[in-house]
């Protein structure tokens, strides 16, 4: 509505009112164009109260619209990416240190850079990473909308405005797309829209004011400066200004500082200092598809010139491309979306499981990854969840297993993975843990926190207290792990301290005597160190035993339980250690001594044995329940045997006797 023109005289010695003609421009919704009308207004008000209920209106219906918007946001955003923020929060630590923020901030770009940094240490929480992001989308959003309507654009054009956020969206889905990329967009526009707001009524204070803008982005944000000065001069064709085309010397001119920047040894390349590849991992090349979002910016003013057509005049017409636009755009974005989720499912799911680790929420991992065990990894993490629980050994078969890789998958290129310094410290095997907690504590921008917490309790197991200082000080400059860091001061220096601590004692104590090995080509060759120098370390016991049965080795099931049980880190026998060890006796009880000779087992070894049996299990954990279930399954399997379904024997699939007769393991 436009402004409206009011003029009142209040005539005091009358207390009189005069009547005066009033000019309003009023929207016809009926007819859905404008038109003058005249008012009469006897009492003036009746005018302001008029105003005033207009004013509340479109306050109230802008409120509205940004609420809802930023509601829809933030709950597609934490369905989709709330465990791919965590991850983002997880490869920074952002210090308050000025050394460290001065550093950032003499970059060109520095401030994008700074407060993404400052923002991304909040994406510890589920609330502050989907509220932050949802805010700075729809800003995008709203900007885009507003230099529409600067450009003139019709209505039915509004469903372009949400292409620049779209393609963000999608971009965020790429771990190695910089954060700093989606702020350092939000400032371009920003920057674009005060242009198309603020009066340019010369040649000269036009080239002055985008000039002034570009060179402003790219100190603040960086290669955005390139796509504002692109978009400027877009713009003003599209808006038909005078002498337009002197607008294209704000390409050449942002082309020169990105120049400049590369020649003084500030930037590496002068592609990152005018495209989107400079917010993208620099030792990575970027696929084409992370410059859409640039390309997007571009529809605005290009939408607006074809909106002008004449073709587009009719009220019907327009309200046909309002829909295929609108269906259209997204058509497209979900299309994309599950292309793009293909390609990252996996990293998606390996974010999900570490979210759950860091967190401890051990039930909750149990769950997620139990659901779909197509990986050793899924294996990996659902067996750590197990073995927090202190049921690793009871729920063995419950879920598929896959051989030994099941406990600990360590890939052939043994590149930095953070899943397996969370392995071998639940395993006790600290010093495997300290190496690749090391190697996985240099993140993409800075230092992973979790990692650097690892080393701080490491570092204090070992009695290294200078080096868990200086973790430590380095964890005080932050906002989340501020108090954390403090709290672990107290064992500085403390030996007591550390010994009588429940989770820092049974690490020190696990250390074996000669403290020789470090990650070992077998797993199992660290756990018998482990499990002789502390049995009472729960988590040892339970990967060993684990181990040695997904290793279908009962023989060595049979030496840990005459070792430990009775002990306190033995003190019954899970199912499946019961299932081994029966399996252990009727083997050797029904076996040959001609076929135990050909095989290396001497008639010494086959009596020894054979003193393994059924009072021998029965003093050692085995339950009259197992034997019975065990009669049963022999008896299934000699029909399986003779030609029988091997279905009959699925009531036992949850067995180790199953798994040892069935599962190919690598």
């Amino acid at each position: 509505m436009l402004p409206f023109l009011v003029y009142v005289e209040h005539r005091k010695s009358e207390y009189k009112w005069e009547m005066y003609m009033w000019m309003l421009w009023i929207k016809n919704r009926k007819k859905e164009f404008l038109e003058y009308r005249y008012v009469f207004l006897w009492d003036s008000f009746s005018l302001l109260k008029i105003l005033e209920n207009e004013a509340k209106k479109i306050i109230v219906g802008r409120i509205g619209f940004i609420a809802i918007g930023l509601f829809l946001l933030s709950l597609y955003l934490k369905e989709t990416f709330q465990y791919a923020f965590f991850n983002r929060e997880q490869q920074q630590l952002f210090l308050f240190d000025s050394d460290y923020v001065s550093g950032l901030l003499l970059q060109p770009g520095g401030v994008a850079l700074c407060l993404s940094r400052f923002l991304v240490q909040f994406f510890y929480s589920t609330v502050w990473s989907v509220s932050l992001t949802a805010l700075l989308l729809l800003s995008i959003i709203l900007a885009s909308m507003g230099i529409l309507r600067k450009l003139g654009g019709k209505w039915f054009l509004a469903p372009l405005a949400f292409c620049p956020a779209g393609t963000l969206i999608l971009s965020l889905f790429d771990p190695c797309f910089f954060y700093e990329g989606l702020i350092a967009y939000a400032m371009a526009m920003v920057g674009l829209y005060l242009y198309l707001s603020t009066a340019r009524e010369t040649l000269r204070m036009r080239l002055c004011l985008g000039g002034a803008i570009a060179f402003i982005l790219f100190g603040l944000a960086g290669a955005v400066a390139s796509l504002f000065a692109c978009c400027a001069f877009c713009c003003d064709l599209a808006g038909k200004s005078k002498k337009s085309l002197c607008s294209l010397s704000y390409v050449p001119f942002t082309l020169l500082l990105a120049w400049g920047a590369v020649r003084s040894g500030v930037m590496a390349q002068m592609e990152r200092g005018c495209t989107s590849a400079n917010y993208y991992e620099w030792t990575l090349e970027m696929p084409v598809f992370h410059h859409i979002s640039w390309v997007a910016l571009l529809l605005l003013p290009f939408g607006v010139v074809v909106g002008r057509m004449s073709l587009l005049h009719g009220k019907w017409l327009q309200r046909i491309v309002f829909l295929l636009l609108l269906t259209s755009e997204i058509g497209l974005f979900f299309f994309l979306q599950d292309r793009r989720m293909n390609q990252v499912r996996v990293s998606f799911e390996q974010y999900r499981y570490e979210y759950y680790t860091v967190m401890k929420q051990w039930k909750d991992l149990q769950r997620e990854a139990s659901k779909r065990i197509m990986h050793y990894h899924d294996a990996n993490y659902l067996n750590l969840s197990l073995a927090e629980q202190g049921v690793l050994l009871d729920h063995l078969f419950t879920y598929p297993q896959y051989g030994l890789q099941s406990l600990v998958y360590i890939p052939n290129n043994k590149s930095a993975d953070v899943r397996l310094a969370h392995l071998w410290f639940a395993m006790g095997n600290i010093a495997a843990a300290q190496n690749v907690a090391f190697n996985s504590l240099f993140a993409l921008n800075g230092y992973n926190p979790t990692m650097l917490q690892m080393l701080v309790r490491i570092e204090l197991m070992r009695g290294n207290y200078l080096v868990a200082l200086k973790y430590i000080t380095l964890l005080e400059k932050t906002v989340h792990y501020a108090g954390w860091a403090t709290a672990q001061r107290r064992f500085l220096f403390d030996d007591e301290a550390v010994e009588q601590d429940p989770s820092l004692g049974t690490g020190r104590a696990s250390f074996p005597l000669d403290d020789s090995f470090v990650l070992l080509a077998s797993p199992m060759d660290d756990l018998y160190k482990i499990v002789a120098v502390n049995p009472a370390n729960s988590n040892a016991m339970q990967y060993a035993l684990a181990y040695l049965l997904l290793a279908k080795d009962f023989n060595h099931v049979q030496s840990f339980v005459d070792t430990y049980y009775g002990t306190p880190a033995l003190q019954y026998l899970a199912e499946p250690v019961q299932e081994a060890l029966l399996f252990f006796s009727d083997y050797y009880h029904t076996l040959e001594e001609d076929y135990a000779l050909r095989h290396g087992i001497s008639n010494e070894q086959l009596s020894a044995y054979q003193q393994v049996d059924w009072e021998y299990c029965k003093a050692h954990g085995v339950e009259s329940s197992t034997l019975d279930r065990f009669v049963q399954f022999k008896k299934g399997y000699e029909q399986v045997r003779q030609g029988a379904p091997r279905s009959l024997l699925d009531g036992f699939k949850h067995t180790f006797w199953y798994y040892l007769l069935f599962a190919e393991i690598g």
